[in-house]
């Protein structure tokens, strides 16, 4: 398919590559001159306009960090929206509000796709990226065309938005385990034992989660918030503002989240 990519950063730059390697004809927006050059020297075409991005593109995939980036590419000023032919559609693996993509779909014509993921640029790059889908029937499978690149396993979930809010809902998850494998670890260690002692037998007992495997590669809950922290605050802060504007009380998750040891902090 002819693909355009926007946001070809730590994970759409893999991406970008899957889907080259996987036979699609691909576009890559980007305004710094090393990444058009790293692009076309790899087989893309590439460009610094929105506006060309989008011409003859069958599907345009973003990857981009907030909500505002994700507006200000497709609603902006000679944003993406304005360029998109009636049948073209709009892929975004931005972590977000679920009426972000519903404000860009009632914009533009109304193929969107919310596929937010869980994962890093490995599995990017290994093919086994975990995508959520969320929109209309027809739009899901479209976009599974191009997804499938990257990502196994593909979670259809129901209409546009949906996908967003089961992966706020894992996040907020996340970093609740984040901080109660932090405050066990506090507990551990003033008794005496050592971190990767504690994961160890913790990953081999009743108590194994994904973050004490995490832990237990990297050494301590301060070396995971080190690394991804900063994505954690971003995205528990659009939880709290999605949840505060439908009136939804996050209860003990939340309570987890904002009282825990560790220190979620933004760059």
């Amino acid at each position: 398919m002819r693909v355009a990519f926007v946001g070809a950063g730590q994970i759409g730059t893999p991406m970008s590559e899957r889907l080259l390697a996987a036979g699609h004809t691909v576009t890559v927006y980007a305004r710094r001159p090393e990444v058009r050059e790293h692009f076309a020297q790899a087989g893309a075409a590439v460009t610094d306009s929105l506006a060309d991005a989008a011409r003859g593109a069958e599907v345009v995939h973003l990857a981009l960090y907030s909500d505002a980036q994700l507006e200000e590419v497709t609603l902006g000023p000679d944003g993406l929206v304005a360029h998109l032919s009636d049948d073209t559609l709009l892929v975004s693996h931005t972590t977000g509000s679920p009426a972000t993509v519903r404000r860009i779909a009632d914009a533009g014509n109304g193929h969107v796709v919310d596929a937010p993921f869980s994962g890093g640029a490995d599995d990017v790059l290994n093919g086994r990226l975990t995508v959520m889908l969320g929109g209309a029937t027809d739009d899901v499978e479209r976009a599974r065309a191009t997804v499938a690149a990257y990502a196994e396993p593909i979670l259809p979930i129901a209409g546009l938005g949906s996908a967003l809010a089961v992966k706020l809902v894992n996040n907020a998850l996340f970093a609740a385990n984040i901080q109660l494998v932090a405050q066990a670890e506090q507990i551990a260690n003033d008794l005496g034992v050592d971190t990767p002692t504690l994961a160890h037998v913790v990953q081999q007992s009743s108590g194994a989660s994904y973050v004490m495997g995490l832990i237990a590669g990297m050494g301590s809950t301060k070396s995971l918030v080190d690394a991804a922290g900063h994505y954690m605050r971003k995205d528990i802060d659009v939880v709290r503002e999605v949840a505060d504007g439908l009136g939804i009380d996050l209860g003990v998750l939340g309570k987890v989240v904002d009282d825990g040891p560790a220190r979620f902090e933004a760059r």
